[in-house]
């Protein structure tokens, strides 16, 4: 079953990989909150891309936006959480993982007491379908004791919010298009 899958380095890409200092934790997998999303976007890859590397102008989405000084590896911010959409907002420490344009890709993670009680890996990436079409690949990987546990966040909220997120991105896009 997937919580039964085993982290290695040469099986996960390097930003789903734990730090090593979870490694230890007793708890450190909790496969089954993971989140992967994919959808389909009318616009073109450097258009979606423009618009999820843009995170002061997120206003399409309700649920979770990321403030930062620059978006760019390591750079640490916070990220604010909706999880009903209602504007009532939890905020949390983040840092970018990886952020490439040449992949298009923007990742970023957050976690408590060095990640043993929790951590949360973050990724969009866009492959492109066609010249005027994107698929957004959109994760999350938790780890940790509080995952494990089933506690420390609404895991099955996020995975409809990310959802949403998605669909959210996908009309706002399309709509400037007129698509």
């Amino acid at each position: 079953t997937s919580s039964d899958v085993a982290y290695s380095s040469q099986a996960l890409p390097e930003f789903l990989v734990p730090d090593e200092d979870i490694m230890g934790c007793f708890c450190s997998s909790a496969a089954r909150h993971n989140i992967d999303h994919q959808t389909e976007i009318n616009a073109p890859i450097a258009e979606v891309w423009a618009a999820v590397i843009n995170i002061d102008h997120w206003e399409w989405n309700k649920w979770t936006t990321l403030e930062a000084k620059e978006v760019r590896t390591g750079v640490s911010g916070k990220l604010h959480a909706c999880y009903e959409g209602d504007g009532k907002w939890q905020d949390f420490d983040f840092t970018f993982g990886e952020v490439n344009e040449a992949t298009h890709t923007i990742a970023w993670f957050g976690k408590v007491a060095g990640g043993c009680l929790f951590h949360g890996r973050h990724q969009m990436r866009l492959e492109m379908v066609s010249p005027t079409a994107t698929l957004l690949v959109h994760q999350e990987e938790f780890s940790g004791c509080l995952p494990a546990l089933n506690a420390g966040l609404p895991y099955a909220k996020l995975r409809r919010n990310y959802l949403w997120m998605n669909e959210a991105l996908k009309a706002h896009l399309e709509a400037s298009r007129g698509s």
